[in-house]
């Protein structure tokens, strides 16, 4: 076995990020992802963000999958779809609560057909609860889940995380249900219905945060680059630009380096009191920093075993050594010539050869393995594909 799910099949019904991104995982892990899509799914992209009238969004979480034109909404669509659900391992959605249910490919619809098969679905609020039919994005989950209120800068309008977490933390979610719901199935022999939600997926990833105000009451504000707790995990401007420092238990190490061996004797910078005192010791830290540039402190802090990092833009975090010797930014043959450069698969495992982690598959066109997904994998005749072009099912 050279790929850890080889023999899984998915069914991918999902649009937008959150589920295409959870499928994709499925499918860098070695399921064959078949993208279930609309006829007019896709329009043509073009601008900076586009390669050869693909968009980068949709390329960024839909490659190593098979793309299967189908319209579901028909009979006979949905019969196309049934049969594909009998030889398949999971169907994964992220429609709103009732539409599996109007289009008659529910949970219960596809246990009928094949008691192993698991059904997978991402919402915004989940499937019951007063918000249910809601629409949501990741945007509106980052501010309702508090996440916002405690992002950004004291005084500052709210921000946003600069990265979709409420979409991509739902995907991963969905994933553990769907790998969890897997081994559950060896055991048993049966499927089962999973889910999770955008807004479930922002309050589970509240940890700490969380966890302070529950126990405390105190209803805190944002950290800015900092911690709540932690006096030294912090980022600092340097002489030319800004470096992150996570100095925990490294606080002598941290005071050598900087000049500043008199901190450490010093009773308010203690154990016990140094969390209390925490604004002079930034305000001598930040000082400190300003002397040097950021090479240099890296170079120092290194060496003394200090954790931290500079703060990096886009192309030099992707082109950074430790980045590539681990394949976190893969060249990809496109199916349209050409290759294309994404982030790698961060899941690594003892069965998968180097030389397979860093292949993937195209992120597809539009129905580009319709006619062999239904041929090879259905046994459907080439006249029966070609009535179903026809009648515009796929």
């Amino acid at each position: 076995m050279e790929t850890i799910l080889e023999g899984v099949r998915v069914l991918d019904l999902t649009r937008a990020l959150a589920g295409p991104y959870g499928s994709m995982i499925l499918g860098d892990l070695g399921a064959e992802i078949i993208k279930i899509e609309a006829l007019d799914a896709r329009a043509e992209a073009i601008g900076v963000y586009s390669y050869k009238g693909q968009d980068a969004y949709f390329m960024s979480v839909n490659r190593s999958k098979k793309s299967v034109t189908l319209d579901v909404r028909t009979d006979q669509g949905r019969q196309v779809f049934y049969d594909l659900v009998k030889v398949s391992d999971v169907v994964f959605d992220n429609f709103r609560p009732g539409v599996l249910e109007r289009l008659k490919i529910d949970y219960s619809a596809l246990k009928a057909l094949n008691p192993r098969i698991i059904s997978c679905s991402i919402t915004g609020f989940g499937s019951d609860g007063p918000y249910r039919n809601r629409p949501a994005y990741d945007l509106v989950v980052q501010a309702m889940s508090g996440a916002m209120s405690v992002t950004g800068e004291e005084g500052r309008p709210p921000v946003r995380s600069g990265i979709a977490i409420g979409d991509q933390g739902a995907g991963m979610f969905a994933v553990h249900a769907i790998l969890a719901a897997l081994y559950a199935r060896e055991r048993t022999g049966v499927g089962c219905k999973v889910e999770t939600s955008l807004l479930e997926a922002m309050i589970a990833l509240l940890a700490y945060e969380a966890g302070y105000y529950l126990l405390s009451g105190v209803v805190p504000g944002p950290v800015a680059s900092g911690h709540r707790t932690i006096a030294l995990y912090q980022t600092f401007q340097t002489k030319d630009h800004y470096v992150a420092v996570a100095a925990i238990n490294r606080f002598p190490a941290l005071c050598k380096v900087l000049g500043k061996e008199e901190l450490i004797p010093d009773p308010r910078f203690s154990n016990e009191q140094i969390v209390e005192h925490k604004g002079e010791l930034l305000a001598i830290l930040r000082e400190a920093f300003l002397t040097k540039d950021t090479e240099t402190w890296l170079e120092l802090l290194t060496e003394a075993d200090v954790p931290c990092g500079p703060v990096n833009t886009l192309d030099k975090a992707l082109s950074n050594p430790q980045v590539l010797a681990r394949d976190m930014v893969v060249s990809i043959e496109h199916t349209l010539g050409g290759e294309v450069r994404q982030t790698g698969n961060p899941i690594k495992t003892s069965v998968t050869p180097a030389e397979v982690r860093r292949k993937f598959l195209s992120p597809p066109t539009l129905g580009e393995q319709t006619e062999q997904v239904l041929s090879h994998l259905l046994g459907y005749s080439p006249g029966r594909i070609a009535r179903l072009r026809a009648e515009k099912v796929i």
